[in-house]
């Protein structure tokens, strides 16, 4: 049964008029092993025309946050659990995606319209037996009912608007015949085909050399300039972040452990891993001989994460006993407009 969710008022949102709203999502594993709590109490926010961009090592749950606004997990094995993720249609109806059927008539109209998404390989996500124009040609098709003909062109236009030089042959021709930085400009084209409200790039700079990556960068600001969309930007480089992103939520091990303006949190980080991130990046004048600072330890097992605060066996700050509380550390805001997940601020 799909649910769309009633509008909720300014003090029942975080941010009202928000674009997408996500409230203490849970999204759980459920292997023969146990349980594993991918995300677990995520709450953020995303207003119409910004960038926010969601950090943390490997396997913080930032994926498996994009895959659950999308409805894209595998059924038999994981579940949402708790949580709203309310979105904000063109209509102005808003759309709980937590309630919906993911293989149901509304996600399916959603997904590739008004939510797209920049896959993280583009040579695994395109079809290696379609060519380039059927593929972006099907999204109009679908989403808009237009014509083949009408659909074709909306792809060359797309293709000539993403930087690709001769976009009419490069309709006819398939994945394996494109570089690597035009595969990911053919994926990007393939998520604006139909003018989303949220696009969401899952690492959309992986294995690019520095020059293209600078490029898409610069692409996806442009395109964001042009069509009004809000962008959520999933990655691991920090470097990426303070070129794209006006706000920064930073992740461990399936919570947001602080969120601010970019500014702040490149300036005045406060929880002690955004602190351990932004230590271990290299800096411009620094002596290229000396040694990063590394975060000490390791990312702790999936299946028994410890009470309290799970960043607590690597921390280096000064230690409280509700460090190892029986109830999981809140959220809490330390100044205006800067949360942080951490007992040194509560």
């Amino acid at each position: 049964m799909e649910v769309v969710a009633s509008p909720r008022s300014a003090e029942d949102t975080v941010s009202s008029g928000a674009l997408l709203q996500i409230d203490e999502l849970r999204t759980h594993f459920f292997t023969h092993d146990g349980v594993v709590r991918a995300v677990d109490g995520v709450t953020l926010h995303i207003q119409p025309g910004e960038t926010l961009g969601l950090v943390g090592e490997s396997g913080c749950g930032k994926s498996v946050t994009a895959h659950s606004i999308l409805r894209l997990l595998p059924l038999k094995s994981s579940r949402i659990t708790e949580g709203a993720i309310r979105f904000r249609r063109r209509a102005g109806d808003q759309v709980d995606l937590a309630q919906v059927d993911p293989r149901g008539p509304l996600i399916r109209d959603i997904r590739g319209d008004e939510i797209a998404m920049i896959f993280q390989e583009p040579m695994t996500s395109l079809s290696p037996v379609h060519t380039i124009g059927a593929q972006l040609a099907e999204v109009a098709q679908i989403h808009q009912g237009a014509t083949r003909r009408d659909a074709y062109q909306r792809a060359e236009e797309m293709l000539s608007r993403v930087g690709i030089a001769n976009p009419r042959q490069r309709l006819d021709e398939y994945p394996h015949q494109f570089s690597g930085g035009m595969r990911q400009r053919a994926m990007i084209a393939m998520a604006l085909m139909c003018n989303p409200r949220l696009l969401i790039a899952d690492e959309p700079t992986t294995a690019l050399d520095v020059t293209v990556q600078a490029q898409i960068l610069e692409l996806l600001k442009e395109l964001q300039s042009q069509f009004g969309m809000a962008i959520l930007m999933i990655t691991h480089n920090l470097g990426v972040i303070a070129e794209m992103a006006h706000r920064v939520a930073v992740m461990y091990m399936g919570k947001v452990v602080e969120m601010a303006d970019s500014a702040t949190i490149f300036d005045e980080p406060m929880h002690p891993y955004t602190v351990g991130l932004l230590r271990s990046m290299p800096q411009l004048g620094k002596d290229v001989k000396a040694r990063l600072v590394a975060i000490p330890g390791s990312v702790p097992d999936p299946f028994s994460i410890p009470p309290g605060c799970s960043f607590y066996p690597r921390c280096p700050a000064p230690k409280k006993p509700t460090c190892q509380g029986p109830d999981s550390v809140p959220l809490t805001e330390a100044r205006p407009r800067h949360w942080v997940r951490c007992t040194l601020y509560q």
